[in-house]
């Protein structure tokens, strides 16, 4: 039986991710940090609250076999400031003390475009955070690359809700090339994620939404 570790479990594709490992029989223990309560009670569930700025801080037990982040926020939200933090520094701060406790595998939700020289700040912090997970010396990384997240958020996102609409409409023409941009479920990339956390192979990998798609 496994322990995973799980940040941004109060975001959309971390509540998936949240339920989705408490119905996984192959995960006896669930341990999360996060900045608030959930809305969810389980005996699987271990919830550390904690300021994420003070994420080194956090005292973790042994033995944990994978970690789940689904951090992230919007410039629209936190500014660019605040998704630099949230983003980057957070993600990468995780990663470091994953490698420190030994945890062997690191899977990260990152977003579709992200490039480390990209011109547009989104995608560049994003591909910056891929390059550096990938340099923190765990065996096996996961970066999973979706394309427009929909799901029911807490939250919400006007831009966000308006290109989910846009998509749905355009949909059945995006074929071929443009079948990547599709939009996936918060549900896919969890169940997506979860079954990469159980595959028996080391290095650094990059999951484009299209295999998102499939799930």
């Amino acid at each position: 039986m496994k322990t995973a570790l799980v940040t941004g479990a109060t975001g959309l594709v971390g509540r998936n991710l949240i339920m989705e490992l408490i119905a996984d029989d192959n995960y006896s223990k669930l341990i999360v940090i996060a900045r608030r309560e959930l809305s969810i009670a389980h005996p699987k569930l271990e919830v550390i609250i904690t300021d994420f700025s003070r994420l080194n801080e956090v005292k973790l037990p042994e033995n944990i076999n994978v970690c789940f982040c689904a951090l992230g926020t919007t410039q629209r939200k936190s500014g660019r400031e605040g998704m630099l933090k949230v983003d980057y520094e957070y993600v990468i701060t995780l990663a470091t003390i994953c490698k420190n406790k030994g945890i062997k595998k690191f899977l990260v939700v990152s977003a579709k475009g992200a490039n480390y020289h990209s011109r547009l700040f989104y995608f560049r912090t994003k591909g910056q955070m891929e390059e550096a997970v990938k340099k923190a010396g765990i065996e096996t990384v996961y970066v999973v690359r979706p394309s427009l997240i929909t799901g029911e958020r807490e939250e919400f996102r006007f831009a966000e809700e308006m290109g989910y609409y846009a998509s749905k409409l355009l949909s059945p023409l995006m074929v071929g090339r443009l079948k990547k941009m599709k939009p996936v479920s918060a549900y896919q990339i969890a169940r997506c994620m979860i079954d990469l956390a159980g595959k028996d192979e080391k290095g650094n990998f990059t999951v484009e939404s299209e295999m998102v798609q499939t799930y």
